[in-house]
C-alpha cells in the first residue's frame, strides 16, 4: 500500500534537510521508536512499538538511508522490521522531499509499505490513521526540537554505537548539552516509553471527535434498543400464567 503525508515546519528548509540527516538526532522525534545502534555506515538498527487498545506489536529491524540529494533536498531510505513476537513483518519504501514555503518547509513523506502480521489484520484505513498520527506527532517534536536547539547526539530515546560494534544503551544525564546547544527541548514521551505509543490516543479519540455526529445516534439508537428489549423481557417475565379449572 501507498501511504502519503505532508506537514509543514517552521524552519528553513536547509536546517530541515539537515536535521533530516542526522537520524540519531531526528530519531528522538518519532513516537514510539527507540535506536540500538549503527551496524554499518548509514545503517541504523532499531526498534518500534505501537499498541492498539489491548493489541501491542513491536518491530525490530533496520533503517538504511539509500540517498541524500542536498540540491533537490529528497531523502531515500528504506526500514524492513521483523515483529519481536509472532511472524509479521513490515518492509517500506521511503521518500521525504522538502521544499520552502515562506520562511518555513513543507515535508511531503511517500511511503510504499507491506505489512503482514497482526498489524495487517487493521487493514489500510486503519493503518492510515495511525501514520497520520504519528507523522502529526512526529512533526511537532521536530519544530519543537530545532526551536528550543537540542543537541544532536545524547537523546533520551537513542542509544549510540560505532560502525560494526555493538549498539549501546547510553543515557546522558538531565540537562546535558553539547556544543552550547540548549537543552530546554526534551525528546517525546512516546519514544522513551516502553510500553510503546498508544494508538488510541492518535486515531481512536480523534475518529470519535471526527464522526461525533454521526456515532452518538448510532450509540443512542442501540442504547434504547436494548433498553426496550430488557423491558419487553421483564414484562414478558411478569405476565400472568393462566389458570385452567375443570
Amino acid at each position: 500500500m501507498q501511504l502519503t503525508n505532508s506537514f509543514r515546519i517552521d524552519r528553513p528548509p536547509a536546517e530541515v534537510f539537515e536535521a533530516f540527516l542526522d537520524i540519531e538526532r531526528i530519531a528522538t522525534c518519532m513516537p514510539g521508536s527507540r535506536l540500538l545502534g549503527q551496524p554499518a555506515e548509514d545503517t541504523y538498527a532499531g526498534e518500534v512499538k505501537v499498541k492498539v487498545g489491548p493489541l501491542g506489536v513491536a518491530y525490530t529491524g533496520e533503517l538504511k538511508l539509500l540517498e541524500a540529494n542536498h540540491e533537490t533536498m529528497t531523502m531515500t531510505m528504506r526500514a524492513k522490521g521483523r515483529e519481536q513476537r509472532g511472524a509479521g513483518n513490515a518492509d517500506a519504501h521511503v521518500v521525504a522531499q522538502l521544499t520552502a514555503d515562506g520562511s518555513g518547509t513543507v515535508v511531503e513523506i511517500v511511503t510504499d509499505l507491506s505489512i503482514r502480521g497482526k498489524v495487517a489484520q487493521f487493514g489500510r484505513g486503519v493503518i492510515g490513521d495511525v501514520t497520520d498520527g504519528i507523522i502529526a506527532k512526529f512533526a511537532k517534536n521536530v519544530e519543537q526540537m530545532l526551536t528550543a536547539g537540542q543537541s544532536p547526539v545524547g537523546a533520551a530515546a537513542s542509544g549510540g554505537a560505532p560502525a560494526g560494534g555493538a549498539p549501546t544503551a547510553a543515557k546522558p544525564t538531565a540537562g546535558a548539552t553539547s556544543g552550547g546547544a540548549s537543552a530546554d527541548w526534551a525528546p517525546a514521551a512516546e519514544a522513551a516509553d516502553n510500553d510503546g505509543l498508544d494508538a488510541w490516543s492518535l486515531i481512536v479519540v480523534p475518529m470519535l471527535k471526527k464522526h461525533a455526529g454521526s456515532v452518538v445516534p448510532v450509540v443512542v439508537a442501540a442504547v434504547a434498543g436494548y433498553l426496550g428489549a430488557r423491558a419487553g423481557a421483564r414484562k414478558g417475565r411478569q405476565r400472568p400464567v393462566p389458570r385452567y379449572y375443570e
